[in-house]
């Protein structure tokens, strides 16, 4: 056991890395000491079996987490019903949003993905290199796909987009703003509900109301935290996945070659860009036992706190070969960056193909696609959930 808790996260600034520590923590002290910027001391787990362990024990709560000052990185933690909830009452509100995140539904979404996918890249190419492919199509993309999925006009999506920043704001906003920008989003989401029990349309948000008012269990509070969710989660993960997932692609010269050459690889692709991409690397979902649980040979008393850390699991060797090197033809890929257990992200098979279709789209479009800058100037982003960049310009 460590003398000290580890200060957590490892890395704050510059480009995302692999810090060597989480490989030094999995071999001597797999389930360690942590403490984050907010909240109490917690167990950290380093391994992909602690995880898989810790997020499907029914002993380890999320819902005892929300009652405590639980380990974050946020001065404020979301308050996202369905992520502060253990079964059964978890089942009910995760059944609701399944609805609209059934694999039927994500293959009939497919060809709508791939009109706007083409959309934006013939307007990328009728511009011209260079290209910023964060603005051009790694942040719209996904925007325009969650806001169709739900109903949002198009005259809106600029609202929800600036709103949802406050769900993984760190440092980069004020307290005040974040609680006003979550309650704006709040008041949207609401209004589309009570515009949607007077006039329901071909939309999520009309499935959601739908199931609400057929089902007296749920609590129209519950389907506004419900919608947030979705605005917020729906296109930010993803968006940042593919302009991250480009740049790491650039930071592997014959890999991405690879992908040029046979474009149809990114299906296996974008799994391993999901396995290897440490973009968002703080673990920020706790769980509390509800009595002594042992994790990896620890012992979590009841009342403790536990970190379940996806990316030093999918780092581990003993599931995954050689798992510093990027291998866009990784098979099998059992990562775990939707998470595991009732947990287990349900617009994982969205997300999925969103970037399935849009990195096949890109070099089959651009097969000669190469960064229009030195990767060494990307000016990274703080003070969120997601270290990032407003520009990676590319040119073909």
């Amino acid at each position: 056991m460590v003398a000290e808790p580890i200060k957590y996260p490892l890395e704050e600034d510059g480009p995302p890395r692999l810090n060597p520590e989480y490989a030094e923590l999995r071999e001597k002290c797999p389930v360690s000491r942590a403490q984050m910027p907010y909240g109490e001391e917690a167990w950290f787990t380093t391994k992909y079996s602690d995880f898989k362990a810790a997020m499907t024990d029914p002993r380890l709560s999320r819902a005892l987490a929300h009652e405590s000052d639980e380990p974050r990185v946020f001065p404020i933690m979301p308050d996202i019903n369905i992520m502060r909830m253990d079964p059964p009452e978890h089942g009910r509100l995760r059944k609701v949003v399944a609805r609209g995140f059934t694999e039927r539904r994500t293959m009939q979404l497919r060809p709508q993905i791939q009109q706007i996918v083409d959309e934006l890249l013939d307007a990328m190419e009728d511009a011209g290199p260079p290209a910023n492919l964060v603005t051009a199509f790694g942040t719209p993309l996904p925007a325009i796909v969650i806001a169709l999925i739900l109903g949002v006009p198009v005259e809106d999506r600029p609202l929800f987009t600036e709103w949802s920043k406050a769900m993984i704001a760190t440092t980069s906003m004020p307290p005040e703003q974040i609680q006003d920008y979550l309650q704006k989003q709040h008041d949207y989401v609401s209004q589309m509900v009570e515009d949607r029990i007077k006039q329901p349309r071909e939309d999520l948000i009309s499935d959601l109301t739908a199931a609400y008012q057929a089902d007296d269990s749920i609590t129209k509070e519950e389907l506004v935290g419900l919608g947030m969710f979705l605005l917020a989660t729906g296109h930010g993960s993803t968006a940042n996945q593919i302009s991250y997932g480009t740049y790491v692609l650039m930071t592997f010269p014959e890999e991405m070659a690879r992908l040029a050459a046979d474009p149809s690889l990114a299906r296996t692709a974008v799994d391993e860009l999901l396995r290897y991409a440490v973009n968002d690397e703080a673990a920020i979902f706790s769980r509390y036992a509800k009595e002594d649980v042992e994790v990896g040979g620890q012992v979590v008393r009841a009342g403790e706190a536990i970190l379940p850390c996806r990316v030093a699991a999918n780092y581990d060797p003993e599931v995954f070969e050689e798992p510093e090197r990027l291998n866009i033809a990784r098979h099998p890929n059992p990562h775990v960056t939707f998470g595991a257990g009732p947990h287990y992200c349900p617009g994982a098979g969205l997300s999925r193909a969103q970037m399935q279709i849009a990195f096949e789209s890109l070099f089959r479009r651009f097969p000669t696609l190469q960064p229009a800058m030195p990767l060494e100037d990307l000016q990274w982003k703080g003070g969120q959930l997601n270290r990032m960049f407003d520009e990676l310009l590319v040119t073909w």
